[in-house]
């Protein structure tokens, strides 16, 4: 099992660091890099050698787009221009373009792996958790872009899809995970297990210790399946409180595009807070799926609380004798 740190290549990560030594020096005690790609690495900080996976780009809503529902794009974003601009062009062709940059930005890298978000949602549907689309709809879609995407991939890459909490793969109904997994033609595939993800499809979860014993229901659920889990994203959080509040009072979304994806961002990271998951028994669950990549997958305001977060998940992880 190779552990690693995500990490991105934006400013705001990358001025972390004056020279190599300091990213090193974080990631002492791990193996490798989880790397999502957005601005060049112009003073090649990041050791190449040490990328095991690439995280790829993500559109929240993408389902109509690729079934050209320009209806209900122009009333997501207000008007044509801003979604031809958002997919960066307004046929299915945009889509794939993208994604096929970072399949290239993977095998630059020389990753093992790469992971694709399979959800969908209006920013609506973010705060108030009633979804149009169901997870059928999302994963018929994903399987249809996802199998012009990896058409003409050599298989050396690990394809994994990672779970989410809106529609799609949600790794709540073992019969959607088999659908899902069955319908992309890629040979070389499994999945990217989000503990924390996991975690908001349950809003009544409290504590870590609940949270553990709902995933590990949600592993017995999914009994032979489970062993397509080839990669964890450990973390947790626990925030179905804040969920709940939100859902029966959401906000007055902004006029325009814009603001409203502002107003969705700064919620995802209100409800998705990647910290690490420390409770007993949260080392006996990585052993039960024994996955190929553990990666650590936090959200940080410093290298500081980075380190201090791999310090604590490092600790929760070790044998207890």
């Amino acid at each position: 099992m190779k552990t690693s740190i995500n990490l991105t290549t934006s400013s705001d990560d990358m001025n972390r660091f004056n020279t190599t030594d300091d990213l090193l020096k974080l990631m002492s005690g791990v193996d490798g890099i989880e790397l999502m790609c957005f601005e060049n690495d112009t003073r090649s900080i990041i050791p190449k050698e040490r990328v095991t996976g690439l995280h790829m780009s993500y559109f929240p809503y993408w389902v109509d787009f690729w079934n050209g529902n320009h209806a209900a794009l122009d009333k997501e974003f207000g008007d044509r221009e801003t979604w031809i601009k958002h997919y960066g062009g307004s046929t299915r062709d945009a889509v794939i373009k993208r994604y096929r940059r970072d399949l290239d930005d993977a095998h630059r890298w020389g990753a093992e792996y790469v992971v694709f978000h399979v959800s969908d949602a209006t920013i609506e549907e973010t705060f108030t958790l009633d979804y149009h689309r169901s997870d059928e709809e999302v994963i018929d879609a994903a399987i249809e872009m996802l199998n012009e995407l990896l058409v003409n991939e050599d298989g050396s890459l690990i394809f994994l899809v990672e779970n989410l909490w809106q529609p799609g793969l949600r790794f709540t109904r073992p019969e959607m995970t088999e659908r899902l997994l069955k319908g992309i033609a890629y040979p070389n595939k499994g999945i990217m297990l989000d503990t924390g993800h996991l975690l908001h499809t349950d809003t009544k979860l409290r504590t870590q210790e609940e949270g553990l014993a709902y995933i590990n229901s949600l592993l017995d659920a999914h009994g032979e399946l489970c062993r397509y889990i080839r990669g964890i994203h450990l973390n947790q959080s626990l925030t179905g409180e804040y969920c709940e509040a939100v859902r029966k009072a959401p906000p007055i979304l902004g006029k325009t595009y814009r603001e409203r994806t502002w107003q969705m961002f700064l919620h995802a990271f209100a409800v998705d807070k990647h910290e690490p998951f420390t409770c007993a028994g949260v080392r006996e669950l990585v052993n039960r799926i024994g996955p190929e990549y553990l990666t650590f997958e936090f959200i940080t305001t410093d290298s500081a609380q980075h380190r201090r977060y791999i310090e604590l998940q490092l600790e929760a992880l070790k044998e207890r004798r």
